[in-house]
Order: structure tokens, then sequence, then C-alpha cells
């Protein structure tokens, strides 16, 4: 379909590293980027909604996952029986991370290493790191 990109790798872990990292990713995107645009055409996409033939059981469900900025952005849609959005589930990436903080405090961490630690992990509060 497109050609082969390099996918950058951390082989080590200071700031320059992670920005050099950063800095190749942004460069393979534009690159796909520029791959797959002049291929795109004008018109309509459409995808048909097929039932699953059972009486009173949702047509169709899915699940999709996309890397936000903070880590895994998780979709769930449910479609009603005339092809509606019946629920729509997304789930922000700070709700998969906020398990770790736990764990990275454990041990030796004081009280007075909290804010420190949890700015490391940037997470929201309310959910909307979308």
């Amino acid at each position: 379909m497109y050609s082969t990109l390099t996918v950058p790798v951390l082989t080590d872990g200071d700031v320059m590293s992670r920005f050099q990292v950063r800095v190749a990713e942004i460069d393979a995107s534009v690159a796909l980027l520029a791959e797959l645009l002049p291929r795109v055409r004008p018109g309509r996409f459409v995808t048909a909604v097929e039932s699953s033939g059972h009486p009173g059981q949702v047509p169709g469900h899915g699940v999709g996952l996309v890397e936000g900025w903070r880590g895994t952005i998780a979709h769930r849609v449910e479609l009603a029986a005339d092809g509606t959005l019946a629920r729509v589930k997304i789930v922000d990436p700070s709700f998969f991370n906020w398990p770790a903080l736990p764990v990275a405090l454990a041990g030796d961490t004081i009280v007075p290493d909290f804010p420190l630690a949890n700015k490391s992990f940037n997470l929201s509060y309310a959910g909307n790191d979308l």
C-alpha cells in the first residue's frame, strides 16, 4: 500500500534522545502524509452497516485504539438496529496510567515527592486529556 517507513526507537533515556525520537516520528509522519495525500480522491466514504440477523441483537459494535499525546485512547461503539449510535465510550489515556502512579510512589518515596511524581505522569484529574 505504501513504502516502508522507519520507526524510531529510543536507545537512551536522556532528554535529547527523547527529543530526537519525537523529531524522527514527525519526519516519518510527514513522509507518510506526503505519500498518501496525493492518493485521496474526492467523494463520500461510506460503509454499509449489516445486521447480524438475530432479532433484538445489536447489529454491530467495534473497538478502536489510537495513540494520543499522553498514551492510548480507547473507543467502543455500539450500533442500534436502525444503524444509529446506541452507545459510545471513550476512555482517555489517564484512565490507563493512574494505576502506575502508586507503584512509582512505593518504597522510599516521601510525601513531598508526590507533586514531582504526579507531574512526571502528567495525568488528567477530570479525564479530558483527549
